[in-house]
This record gives C-alpha cells, structure tokens and sequence, in this order.
C-alpha cells in the first residue's frame, strides 16, 4: 500500500489519505511536474482471493468506463498505472463536501431552490450518460455520491457499479445498489435496469435532500408537502411521479424531468386542477356506485348503457361546444373531453379529438394546456398505453409540440421555448415509435402507419438538436450532430406526402429553410460533409414544394407567417417561384460555401483571405 510521502510512478506524490473502503483507498496526489492536485483510487492485488479478483476487475472496468466520459459534472480519469501488485487510478480532485455530510452539518434539510437547481445539474449529467452510445446507467444515485463545490456546482462520483446498457438483455447480471435509493428493479430480474432507474434514484435523493430524512428510516416516500408544508406542489409532483415503481409511470427521461424542474412553478395549477377534477369524478362515479350497489346484479345492464350513454353524451358536448378559453381556465369543448375520458378512460377517440378539435384549433399549443394534457395523460395512462391506437396517438402529441407549441419573446428566449418544444416533441415521437414496435414485435394491430413510425424516429433527432448541439459543443463533437440533423432533416422531407396536414408540411419547411438560412448552421453542416450542391438542391425543393402549398395556407396569420418567411421574397402574385437565387437562404449557401475558409478546407488554391462567413462568426 502507499504510503504518505511516496511517488509514484515517479510523477504523483502521496500527501494524505481521503476515504479508505472495502479493499481500496483513495489519496490526495500532488502531480510534480504540473504542481497539480489529483485523487488517486489504490487497490492491491490479492493472490488466490477470488474477493479480489473481483474488486479488481470492477475497479479497471470502472475505469475504461470514465476515461470514454467528458463532462463537466463528472471527474476525469487521466491515468491508470499498474505495477504487478497494485493497481491506482488517477483522476480529478473533487473539491468539496457530499450532499450527504453538507446537510447532515447543518442539522436541517436543504433550502427546497437548492435542490431544484442541483436536481437540473444531475438531470443534465445523466442525460449525458443516457444518451450515451451504449447508454451508461449510473445506478448508484444518493447524496454521498454528488460532490457540492464552492461554486455551487455538483459533481457526481464513484462509478463502481454502473454499467453499459446492453440491448439483449432482460435483465442485470448482478443485483446491486443502496438500499432505499436503489430503484425497485434493481432488486430483481423482471428487467434490465435503464434511463428510468437513474430517474427513480434521483427523486430519492431530491426528496431526502429536502425532506431531511433517509428513505431506509420510513416505510414508504410520504409525500414531501406531509412532512413539510412549506414545500411547493410542483416539486411534490416531480419526485412523485420520479418515484414511481412502474418504470413506465415515471418520467422516460431526464431532459422530461429536467423541463418539469425548471417549470416547478408552472406545474403547480394543473396538477390542483387536476386534483379538483379527481375529486368531482370520484364524488359522481361513489353516488352512481351507491345507486347500482342498491339495485344489484339485475342493473348491471343498466350501469353499462349508462356509463356508454353518459360518455357519448360528453362527446357529443365536446364536439359542439366552445374552443375558446375564459381567464385562462379550460374551455367548455377540453372540460367535457376530461369528463369523457374519465368515464371511459380506456378510449383513445376521446384523447385524439381533443388534441385535434381543441388543442389545435386555434394552432397555438399554449404551457397551460401542455400542463393539463401532461397531468390527463398521467392520470390515465394505464388505461391506454397498451392500446393499438397509443402509438398514434403519442404521434399526434409529438406533432402538437412540434408544430403548435407557443413561442414568446424573441432571441434567446424565443430560442429557449423552441428548445423546450422540440424536447416535449422528440419525447412523444420517441413513445410513439416504441408502442408501435411493441405492438408489431407481438403481432398485434397498431393504426400508426410504417411511414408514419419512421418519420417519428427523424422527429426524435430534429427535436434534440439544439439538446444535443449544447452538449457536444462542450464536448468538441459537433460534427456528429450536424450530420445527423441534416440526415434527419432531408429523411423527414422525403417522408412528407399530401396527406400529410399543411402546418406539418410548412413547419418542416420552415425548419429547413431556418436551417440553411442561419451561417452557423450551414457552415456546421458542411464542416459534417454535406456539400453545396446538397444545400442547394434541399432548398430549392423546400421552395419549391411551400409555393405549391399557397392555395391551401388560408387566413390562419401562423401559417402565412411560416409561407411568407420561406418565399415570401422569391414567390410571384401568382403563386410561382420566381428566382431561387434570390433567396435569402441561398445567398448564404453562396457565402458559406464562397468563404476563404470553406475553400480552405476544401483544398482550394484560391483560399488566401481570412474574411468570410466563418470568420465574422469566430
């Protein structure tokens, strides 16, 4: 074993121990030649101690885990040394305290906007794992293992038991993790643990963080507003759907919970409304139970045309009644759909007119009617995830966030919502394609269409981008992102046809056109290999095909917007293209392409002039 004082490798000296457990140890380092600090992991190999072998063997395999790893909520791995005997890992020096002993100082359960904050970090970080390729699952989420720094950062440490999701497995090959924390099919081999176990784990660890307690010390997860009042609703909303044992209840995702984080606030009047209607729902279904209990068996007839006479009674309401919302509350034509589908909740007409007849009528998708169809699909989710319409249905909802989510402000703002919509989309065409590989895979009906489950899987891609570019120019991988977005782009184009509904087609455009129009998009897809010629050719039947949609835009000022913005500068009075060239879009095809640095790249002897599009942006 090392010992204070000691070099080794010739190159880290060991100043002190720092934590010490099971076989191995950790030191505080100080690297000579850069005058560095690092925690170096030391294990001893042990000859004949099959114990060993295996500590062993999970110490380097954590190891090669992290040094594939590059985030900045995560400790680096920069060496590995191995001399025979022993074994040290060299790695970044986490500065700071765990969570763990921060709020076991301070006698007190932690302020409830720190934890949403460092909820939204850990979030992030495991989305970066998730999404991963193979996805790496963390397992082991609690307080002990997230360092707070002084910056008010976390960082997440001790990968000893995460591990690689496999694709053909059904379950874990060793059952490990906290007790308490540790989500409930990590005790078992009903499945392979995934994304939704981490989810579990974290809302473990945000409601002990705010609650003061440790999950072994009570029965079950009380609440947090039971325990202590002050706490908000939302964030009781968040950890309690986090929490659930169903994987399939609990949020699919951490960029989905992260977006209920950072919206806490916004969660809290849908989640009462839906609360209020549980309540009125419960009272009538209890007095209509009371009355067919004193009738008995001969009305059981009676209750089933009653229940099909009331549900056909509420659409019939909702299809003829008002759209329009009053101070913000439900319209009439959403109120009596909820009530619909609280009868019978199991029929997915009820969920699709809505969506349809309601939520895009005025082709505005505002938060609060997100936050009202969120809550009515959680409530009801049992009743229809296994139905052969679920599938089209997700693919509806990713088409409402898509095309009809609201945007506000301008800039940055704007940019945030967009951001937000494309995360909710992507999400819902993810579901879309899973239900619909479920339902084929098990040689059962499903009413979405082949074309339509592929074009659902390039709407995940377009939806993550500006998710996915954030992170992989952290990372330096730009290029691989790009590439998909445009693939994804040009797949989502070719998949279009004329059944599809006019915003769909006009939002598509719109996206595209944006995308060639913008010099640092363009220029990141020719950096990722798309050429000129593809740009141009994308573009010119992007104008091509909105020009032919002229007489189907209608007065709706979105989608003449969306018309206008793609040729309103090349289109004639009637209707035709006049000169692609005069697009905005494709003068900065010219630009990107035409700059000194593209021909640079490109090999060309005539690039000399450090001017051009790529210059103006650096």
């Amino acid at each position: 074993m090392a010992r204070i004082g000691e070099v080794i490798d010739n190159k880290y000296e060991i100043l002190s121990l720092i934590g010490e457990g099971g076989m191995s140890r950790v030191w505080l380092a100080r690297d000579q030649r850069l005058n560095k600090l690092w925690a170096v992991k030391e294990i001893g190999r042990t000859a004949r101690d099959a114990n060993n072998v295996v500590v062993v063997q999970s110490l380097i395999t954590e190891a090669n885990l992290m040094k594939r790893l590059d985030h900045p909520a995560l400790p680096r791995i920069v060496d590995i040394i191995e001399d025979g005997k022993t074994i040290y890992v060299v790695m970044d020096y986490v500065e700071g305290e765990s969570l763990k002993k921060v709020m076991r100082d301070l006698g007190h359960p932690m302020a409830e906007k720190d934890v949403i904050e460092w909820g939204i970090q850990l979030c992030d970080v495991l989305e970066y794992l998730h999404t991963r390729t193979p996805p790496v699952i963390y397992r082991d989420m609690k307080p002990s293992n997230i360092m707070l720094r002084d910056d008010g950062t976390v960082k997440l440490i001790d990968f000893g038991i995460a591990r690689e999701y496999k694709e053909d497995r059904t379950s874990d090959t060793q059952i490990l993790g906290t007790k308490g924390y540790a989500a409930p099919e990590q005790f078992s081999h009903a499945m392979q643990s995934d994304a939704r176990t981490d989810i579990y784990s974290l809302g473990v660890t945000l409601w002990s963080l705010v609650t003061g307690l440790l999950p072994s010390e009570v029965p079950t997860l009380y609440p947090i507003r039971q325990i202590n009042p002050g706490l908000s609703e939302g964030l009781e909303h968040i950890i309690a759907r986090a929490t659930r044992q169903d994987p399939a209840e609990r949020y699919q995702s951490c960029a989905e919970m992260r977006y209920d984080l950072e919206h806490h606030d916004r969660l809290t009047e849908g989640y009462r409304e839906t609360q209020r209607a549980k309540i009125r729902r419960f009272n009538r279904v209890r007095i209509l139970a009371a009355c067919f209990a004193v009738l008995g068996v001969a009305c059981i007839a009676l209750s089933v045309y009653l229940k099909n006479s009331t549900y056909e009674s509420y659409l019939s309401a909702a299809r003829t009644a008002s759209v329009e919302e009053a101070d913000g509350d439900p319209s009439n034509a959403e109120q009596n759909y909820t009530m619909a589908a609280s009868v019978d909740p199991g029929n997915i007409t009820t969920y699709l007119e809505l969506v349809d007849n309601v939520y895009k009528a005025d082709q505005n998708f505002t938060m609060e009617e997100a936050e009202r169809l969120t809550a009515l699909m959680d409530e009801h989710l049992q009743d229809i995830q296994n139905s052969e319409g679920y599938a089209k249905l997700c693919y509806e909802i990713g088409t409402l966030y898509y095309v009809y989510y609201e945007q506000t402000g301008e800039g940055d703002e704007n940019r945030n919502y967009a951001m937000s919509a494309g995360v909710q989309a992507a999400q819902w065409f993810q579901r879309a394609a899973d239900s619909y590989d479920q339902l084929t895979s098990a040689g059962r009906n499903c009413t979405l269409t082949s074309a339509e489950r592929s074009s659902a899987t390039a709407y995940v891609t377009i939806g993550q981008f500006y998710q996915k570019l954030s992170q992989a120019t952290l990372e330096g991988s730009e290029g691989s992102v790009y590439e998909g977005y445009w693939d994804s782009l040009v797949s989502a184009y070719d998949a279009l046809g004329d059944e599809d509904p006019v915003m769909v087609r006009l939002r598509l455009y719109q996206l595209i056109y944006e995308a060639i129009s913008s010099p640092t998009y363009l220029n990141g897809f020719r950096r990722a290999g798309v050429t000129e010629k593809q740009a141009q050719e994308l573009l010119e039947n992007v104008l091509l095909s909105t020009a032919e949609l002229s007489d189907d835009v209608g007065p709706n000022e979105k989608s003449q917007e969306m018309y206008d913005e793609i040729v309103g500068d090349v289109v004639s009075p009637s209707g035709r293209i006049s000169d692609v060239s005069g697009s905005a879009a494709y003068r900065n095809i010219n630009t990107v392409y035409g700059s000194a640095g593209a021909q640079a790249e490109a090999g060309s002897p005539s690039a000399g002039d450090a001017s051009g599009a790529e210059g103006e942006e650096k």
